[in-house]
């Protein structure tokens, strides 16, 4: 089918393609996990050949975010470039959430991560001086979505209104494929970003198709989920060997490239 496809199912890490994971995570999760420590996260990017994964903490769907943003800023330190971080924040103290967001990206955070499960809508004030900051960076800002009409209200309102964030709608296609097809064509500011293990048949084709490689990016969601199947998705996609080394690592390297430090 493909050089990529080839190495991935021989088991052979994608030594020769940049592999970027934009949707990553450290933390204790709901999902049952023998290792969480940083290393062994490492240790499967190295197995796999991830170059980078950019990742926020399961603490993003609670109030202890900054315990959470504390350890990512350790594994950033621990394993510079390999890891890289997104803020996580408590939207119900506004003062404290822009004070959060102003320290972690003098820390050299790359983007913003925010979690809906925490009751909190993604265009609640609490959040407005963060996503102020992520546009004024050109950050990266990955929203947890899940089909449902609120989020998709939520990012028509947020997209225009901070048109140099770049908004990665998280698990989008998997469900409500057309409304999410239907957001990235209308906003050059919004992707789409398929994670989930149970990914559809043929979703990765079709998206392509849709909205253009250009427009997708790659993650893995572990610890929720293991990193191992998820480069397979794409490699395995009867797309182009272009399309393939876009959506795996080139759309996200641009994304990083243009946020200022």
């Amino acid at each position: 089918m493909s050089m990529l496809w080839d190495r991935v199912r021989q088991g052979q890490p994608l030594s020769d393609v940049e592999v970027v994971d934009l949707h990553g995570h450290l933390g204790r999760c709901t999902v049952p996990a023998a290792d969480l420590s940083v290393e062994t996260h490492i240790r499967t990017m190295d197995r796999i050949g991830v170059d980078c994964a950019v990742v926020s903490h399961t603490h993003c769907m609670s109030w202890d975010a900054t315990e959470g943003n504390d350890e990512v800023l350790a594994a950033m330190r621990a394993f510079p470039g390999r890891i890289l971080g997104y803020v996580t924040l408590w939207p119900g103290d506004a003062d404290a959430a822009r004070r959060e967001m102003e320290l972690r990206v003098s820390q050299g955070f790359v983007g913003l991560k925010l979690h809906n499960s925490n009751g909190y809508r993604y265009t609640d004030p609490g959040y407005a001086a963060a996503l102020d900051l992520a546009n004024e960076r050109r950050m990266p800002v990955l929203l947890h979505t899940w089909g449902d009409a609120p989020t998709f209200e939520d990012t028509r309102a947020l997209a225009p209104r901070y048109p140099e964030a770049a908004f990665l709608l998280g698990h989008g296609g998997v469900l409500a494929e057309e409304t999410y097809i239907a957001l990235a064509r209308e906003f050059t500011n919004v992707y789409l970003d398929p994670t989930m293990s149970r990914t559809p048949r043929g979703l990765w084709e079709r998206l392509v198709e849709a909205v253009g490689a250009e427009k997708l990016t790659w993650g893995s969601d572990a610890n929720f989920y293991s990193m191992t199947p998820h480069p397979g998705k794409v490699a395995g996609a009867k797309i182009s060997e272009e399309a393939k080394r876009l959506i795996l690592g080139g759309n996200a390297r641009r994304l990083l490239e243009r946020v200022k430090r």
